[in-house]
């Protein structure tokens, strides 16, 4: 099975030590862990894409992970963020979750981040991961700032009322689904009860 794409919600509860000494989200955890060791086993380098935060332009470049968006200091991280990054400027909270999973994964290669903007035009950011997904070598991660459950993705009712963001993410799990099979693990988690997934996206190798 070889993985070209990760798909995980940006929950800031699967970093430890978010929800202070409890224990919370382990399977969810566990699952994208596992998705990324996969993942770093067949690629060069990874682009981390996630929707940039309601009112923000969208952005690209190399950036460090931040959780003050949730009030939580570096110190009280489980995980660490990769060794470089610090006076790089911070990426959102929901690619800031990928950055960190990524680095306690132990992947040390190369990390771009892409930051969409919400309001952009129809079938851009879909065409955006297209053109990632062929570049060679590449991998990539998509961070959701919402739970990214199947009816979602297939046009039902949105988890929450981020509409514009919502649809940027449809766009993105919808090319990625169109290009790779996709391997879906799901647990629930224990503060909201909700049901997460983790996706992998299976397909031929990235031309490396």
């Amino acid at each position: 099975m070889i993985v070209r794409a990760v798909a995980l919600p940006g929950t800031p509860l699967l970093v430890p030590g978010v929800a202070g000494s409890a224990v919370v989200l382990a399977d969810t955890r566990a699952h994208v862990l596992g998705a990324f060791q996969d993942l770093a086993a067949h690629v060069d380098r990874v682009v981390v894409v996630a929707v940039a935060a309601r009112g923000t332009a969208g952005r690209r470049g190399v950036l460090r992970p931040t959780l003050e968006a949730v009030g939580v200091e570096p110190r009280w991280w489980g995980w660490a963020p990769a060794p470089g990054t610090q006076g790089l400027p911070a990426a959102g909270l929901a690619g800031s979750v990928g950055l960190l999973a990524l680095a306690a994964a132990g992947w040390d290669g190369p990390v771009e981040v892409v930051e969409l903007e919400a309001g952009r035009p129809a079938g851009e950011a879909g065409r955006l991961v297209r053109a990632l997904a062929q570049e060679p070598g590449a991998g990539l991660v998509v961070v959701t700032c919402t739970v990214p459950d199947a009816a979602a993705r297939a046009g039902g009712p949105a988890a929450d009322s981020h509409g514009a963001a919502r649809e940027v993410e449809r766009e993105v799990l919808g090319a990625l689904g169109d290009a790779f099979e996709e391997v879906v693990e799901r647990s629930v988690g224990e503060y909201e009860h909700r049901t997460y997934e983790v996706v992998r996206f299976v397909g031929a190798p990235a031309g490396r």
